[in-house]
């Protein structure tokens, strides 16, 4: 093109010599056919001048042309100019040579054509001057260039141009710089040129520069024409830098590759492709080729070995984060399918359509590898779609995803099937998401399959049918990207005929990842004909809701089970004036089948009204949430939950309200919310106080007779501050309140109450049957408060079986509780006391022992009484003593106590054994006044008595450790007058034998048992050993000395037979023969059977008389 208009300048040569001899100024228009003419043959192609000739010699040769054309009307390779001033070198033409100090080319209109072979229509020159020897040393030109190409019927055409540089010989060498217009982007270019390697052909190396658009692309190779069909062999480079124009998101991206091409077609080899970061990078290499003409296609086949998509997306660490992590700079795996969605959004589009097909054995992506990776991939100038795409994800799953053979509508759209098939969906889940811990557990195969339609506004999922959990769900899933309009959203009609709800909902909960990556605006309509949950079967479930900023809304609930079970609940919450409501109303025929809906939304509540028992007659449940404006503050709305059962177990209604702000609301301010005021009441009744006791947890520690009973309960304050609690409930035999505050959501919680319980019964919680009064009818009251785990219950005062009870006594809540505390009482029964500890009392003699006190608290416990009765009647003035446990074992220890002037003191272990509880008991009396140890209607001797005994048992019930006792000991007395036992009676039995009164036996004996309880027979000091033995007291024959007679006595008691056998024998020791006088008291300690024998005393008399 500048050959072509510097020849032009070259026809005016002739004219400018002759202006040397002519005037200084010459009208060179009215020459202007001759130039023409001169300059059409120069060239070889027409030219004409349209406008203003002028020529000037001085002070150097110049010439001006206005608006040229070079080439025929109809000539595609026709050349335009507005302005064409060129500037010659005087030397240079006196020396023949042509050279031109600078030409200037304005508004040049160039248009190019390629014909249907391929060649280049520009006329061929016939001119006479050897273009190749020209010269120009500054080059200046602007304008446009087009390029038709028939075979694809389109045009390249380049607007607003502008050219700087200089030419040092026409036949190809140019250097120079500048810029151009294209589709409405602009871009810099340097160019370079000059004579092939083997003289053929033109060497070109154009470097088009980062502009507008970030871009960079590199030319460089050998330009030949042959017979007008241009030809390129060299490489070409495309760089897409990182941060152009506040993209700086963008990753950069580079492709390189050898290239041979002509009109038709090009060979690309050694591609290779760099997407990323180099440090981080993704790269593949592979060929392709490239067609051109009509349907131009970009073809290429790439490939890597293995890949790190997770480095590829990972953010790069922070210089302080490099510096605390110096020996780690692995990146985090990303969670996999954001990961997907940044790779596929930020693959730059061609200007071509293209079909790439990517392979690869592995590619890291989520912490874990993808493997056997085949992809084929279809992009235009507008977007890239999926043809085909293989692989194997963690958990042994198969995906597989091919386009639809039937074309869609739209370029920018697809329709291929999918198809995914996982043995391991726990650990696929695991890898979508990035979560070491998921909700959702199965061992069961995961099977999806349907038809999916992508498009750049996001994608659809028709004919759906994924296994999930052994159920078929059918339906369409509809899902919007975020657009600059509109915000995303997803659309899903389900349907299945049996689904597991719980599998189903912590699948969905895994697959949508946290709440802050869920869609803007979603809907769901779910019809399951039989659906399970928590072991329910919900036959059928109904549902429909959606959700957006503006709203929340459940149009429809239905949810029905076999047993005559419903639930229909609807609402609607507009988020932007934070109003609404929602009800849900159930109906069964029972409780029980009601409680069965329950369970799976609050298993705990559904344990507690199990626990009441179940009674036929119909339930209903009505759950209500009300949100209005406040009519008093328009900033304040007024919010209200109420839940109002009927049933023949229980009645009540329980309501919260609360104040919240507006805008706390309408921003889920949580913090604000939980700040705000909440008041709580419930009221509810039931026909059996042991049933409501039941609802309330308190069944373990507190029963109430038969008949009705009412609680109210009210509960105000803010999250995190303390709460203000009071309950009152009553019923038959149960009156208790309290009153206080507690603060359960401190980081320890704590609470102070003032309890009061008017009347009730603890058998529960002292493991007692009913029909025991032990527990019953007590009162009570106390400062109870709670630190942490600590319970404390301060002034405790009681009132036990008409015995005041006061003290203090801590509680460590834990897997075993840990008890401190002391009691003091007016009257404690030891016995039942200690039968209690064992858990024996209320249980029969025969029934296995409780769990009793000995397990389940570590500590100690110290009680002190005024009075402690002992079995049998004696009394302990006063008794004290420690209870101490270690979690196993039960120890009474330091039991100390006055009685008959003397001291007592006991120690009684009992711990767990091979066969039950293993007791082991030493008991110790110190100069008790024997008359006040008693035992029924058994009493000890007058005097001073002491004892010592170890005891020991081993049994699973009372009767066996009372049949298991043995031990053994020794009573010592004092002083002591046996009652009974008058020495006298020998006197009165020789007396009556001398005076012939005692004719016979029977008449001695008469006289003998009126004499015997006249007096007593004092014994001095005596010692008398004991065993016990299998339950069993035995006393072995001991002799008592004084005033003259000996008394020999033994006998036992048996435990659990209630037997007392009581001999004593008296003799004198001062007479020879020594009469004997024996005695017998045989039956329970309540009314003995006594008996004396004569006849030992009859045969001395007898003796005597002869």
């Amino acid at each position: 093109m500048q050959t072509t208009l510097l020849g032009l300048a070259i026809a005016f040569i002739i004219a400018l010599i002759a202006a040397l001899v002519g005037p200084y100024f010459i009208d060179w228009n009215q020459f202007r056919p001759q130039f023409e003419a001169e300059a059409t043959r120069i060239i070889g192609a027409p030219v004409r001048v349209g406008g203003k000739l002028d020529a000037r010699l001085l002070p150097a040769p110049s010439l001006q042309l206005r608006s040229v054309a070079v080439g025929g009307a109809n000539d595609l390779g026709k050349v335009r100019a507005d302005k064409l001033d060129v500037e010659f070198s005087l030397g240079s033409l006196m020396r023949g040579e042509v050279r031109a100090t600078e030409l200037t080319i304005n508004g040049m209109s160039l248009d190019l054509g390629l014909d249907a072979k391929g060649r280049i229509d520009w006329p061929a020159s016939t001119g006479t001057v050897n273009l190749g020897s020209l010269a120009i040393d500054r080059l200046n030109l602007t304008g446009r260039i087009a390029l038709h190409d028939a075979a694809s019927r389109s045009t390249l055409e380049l607007n607003d141009i502008a050219f700087s540089g200089d030419v040092r010989s026409l036949a190809g060498s140019i250097r120079g710089d500048g810029n151009f217009m294209l589709s409405g982007t602009r871009y810099p270019f340097r160019i370079s040129s000059g004579q092939g390697p083997d003289g053929n052909g033109t060497r070109v190396h154009l470097n088009i520069d980062p502009g507008q658009r970030a871009l960079a692309i590199d030319l460089d190779g050998v330009l030949n024409f042959d017979a007008r069909v241009p030809r390129f062999d060299g490489a070409i480079t495309l760089v897409a830098p990182p941060g152009q124009k506040g993209k700086g998101n963008d990753p950069p991206w580079r492709i390189a590759a050898k290239v041979k091409s002509d009109y038709s077609a090009g060979r690309l080899e050694q591609v290779e492709v760099t997407y990323g970061p180099e440090e981080r990078a993704l790269k593949l290499s592979g060929s392709g080729d490239i067609r051109f003409g009509a349907t131009p296609l970009l073809r290429a086949a790439l490939s890597a070995r293995q890949l790190d998509a997770d480095r590829f997306v990972a953010k790069e660490n922070s210089k302080e984060n490099s510096k605390e992590n110096t020996t780690d700079n692995s990146p985090e795996p990303a969670r996999a399918l954001p990961a997907l969605r940044a790779l596929t959004s930020v693959i730059p589009h061609l200007p071509i359509p293209a079909q790439i097909e990517l392979a690869s054995e592995q590619i890291m992506l989520g912490g874990r590898p993808l493997q056997d990776i085949a992809a084929e991939l279809e992009g235009d100038a507008k977007s890239w779609r999926i043809h085909r795409l293989e692989f194997r994800a963690p958990g042994a799953t198969k995906v597989s995803l091919s386009e639809a053979t039937a074309k869609s509508v739209a370029p920018d759209r697809f329709k291929a099937a999918l198809s995914v098939e996982s043995s391991d969906p726990e650990a696929l889940l695991t890898w979508l998401q990035g979560r070491g811990e998921i909700a959702y557990r199965s061992q069961k195969p995961l099977r999806m399959r349907g038809d999916v339609t992508v498009a750049p506004e996001g994608f659809v999922i028709d004919t759906m049918k994924a296994d999930i959990e052994g159920g078929t769900v059918e339906g369409r899933v509809v899902v919007s990207h975020r657009q600059a309009d509109r915000g995303s959203r997803v659309d899903a009609e389900l349907k299945a005929a049996r689904l597991d709800l719980d599998a189903a909902t912590a699948f969905m909960r895994s697959l949508a990842g946290p709440q802050g990556e869920w869609p803007d605006e979603g809907r769901l309509s779910l019809d399951v004909g039989q659906a399970t949950s928590s072991g329910q079967e919900l036959s059928p479930l109904l549902a429909r809701l959606a959700y957006s900023p503006a709203k929340l809304a459940l149009e429809q609930l239905k949810i029905g089970q076999f047993e005559n079970v419903t639930l229909d609940g609807a609402g609607n919450f507009d988020r932007v004036n934070a109003t609404g409501w929602f009800a849900l109303n159930s109906s069964a025929a029972s409780l029980g089948r009601l409680n069965s809906l329950i369970v799976p939304f609050s298993p705990t509540l559904a344990a507690r009204l199990n626990a009441m028992g179940n009674s036929p007659g119909p339930a209903r449940l009505k759950l209500a949430l009300d949100l209005n404006r406040d009519g008093g503050q328009s900033d304040r709305l007024q919010a209200r939950a109420t839940a109002d059962l009927d049933s023949p177990q229980l009645k009540g209604v329980t309501t919260i309200t609360a104040r919240p702000a507006v805008a706390a609301v309408q921003g889920l301010d949580l913090a604000t919310l939980r700040h705000g005021e909440v008041g709580i009441e419930s009221k509810l009744s039931s026909e059996q106080g042991r049933a409501l006791l039941a609802l309330l947890g308190l069944d373990r520690a507190v029963t109430a007779g038969d008949g009705p009973a009412r609680f109210e309960g009210t509960a105000t304050g803010a999250w995190g501050a303390p709460l203000r609690l009071k309950a009152k409930i009553s019923g038959t035999g149960l009156d208790a309140e309290a009153e206080g505050s507690a603060e359960p959501w401190a980081q320890e919680a704590k609470a102070s109450l003032s309890l009061k319980v008017r009347s009730a019964d603890f058998g529960p919680l002292l493991d007692l049957k009913p029909a025991d009064t032990l527990a019953q009818n007590i009162g009570l009251s106390s400062r109870v408060s709670l630190a942490g785990n600590r319970l404390t219950f301060d002034d405790l005062d009681s009132s036990i079986g008409g015995s005041r009870l006061r003290g203090r006594v801590a509680v460590t809540l834990g897997e075993e509780k840990d008890i401190e505390g002391e009691i003091g009482a007016e009257q404690l029964a030891l016995a039942p006391a200690f039968a209690l500890a064992l858990g024996a009392a209320g249980h029969d003699a025969a029934e296995p022992l409780g769990t009793g006190l000995a397990k389940g608290w570590r500590g100690r416990i110290a009680f002190q009484a005024l009075r402690g009765l002992l079995p049998g009647g004696s009394e302990l003035q006063p008794v004290s003593g420690v209870v101490k446990s270690d979690g196993q074992s039960l120890t009474f220890d330091t039991i100390k106590g006055k009685i008959g002037g003397g001291d007592v003191a006991a120690i009684v272990d009992a711990r767990p054994g091979a066969n039950g509880i293993a007791i082991n008991a030493s008991v110790q009396f110190s100069n008790v006044d024997g008359t006040t140890l008693r035992y029924r209607n058994l009493a000890m001797p007058a005097g001073r008595a002491s004892m010592q005994m170890t005891l020991t048992s081993q049994g699973r019930s009372a009767s066996a450790l009372a049949g298991a006792l043995s031990g053994s000991g020794t009573l010592t007395l004092e002083a002591a007058r046996i009652s009974g036992l008058d020495p006298r009676a020998f006197e009165v039995a020789v007396r009556a034998n001398d005076s012939g009164q005692a004719k016979d036996d029977i008449r001695l004996k008469q006289i003998v048992e009126s004499a015997l309880p006249a007096g007593a027979l004092a014994v001095p000091s005596a010692q008398i050993p004991f065993t016990v033995r299998d339950g069993r007291l035995r006393v072995g024959a001991t002799t008592l000395d004084g005033n003259g007679v000996r008394a020999t006595v033994s006998g036992g008691y048996d435990i659990a037979a209630d037997q007392a056998d009581i001999r004593a024998a008296l003799s004198l020791t001062m007479t020879t023969g020594r009469p004997e006088i024996q005695l017998l008291a045989v039956g329970t300690p309540d009314a003995l059977s006594r008996s004396v024998d004569v006849a030992p005393l009859s045969s001395w008399l007898a003796v005597r008389a002869i």
